[in-house]
């Protein structure tokens, strides 16, 4: 890991609502509505918080199979 690298997934796991969300995501893949809805937070904050963590390495997107709007987090 270069140290750019592991400046960026620090600073990412410096937010106390970004290491909740590593939390949720390490029992269970989620949708990004059920994260929001988890931490009370309105959706746009969230998808912040997730564009975040998806540049960092942390996390990552899939599409649902049904539904190519909605994303599941892993």
């Amino acid at each position: 890991m270069t140290a750019s690298n592991l400046d960026r997934t620090l600073a990412a796991l410096a937010d106390p609502y970004r290491r909740r969300v590593i939390d949720l995501l390490r029992e269970r893949p989620h949708r990004a509505g059920e994260l929001a809805q988890s931490m009370r937070l309105p959706f746009p904050a969230m998808s912040r918080h997730l564009r975040t963590l998806r540049s960092s390495g942390l996390v990552e997107e899939d599409r649902d199979e049904f539904d190519s709007r909605v994303r599941i987090y892993r």
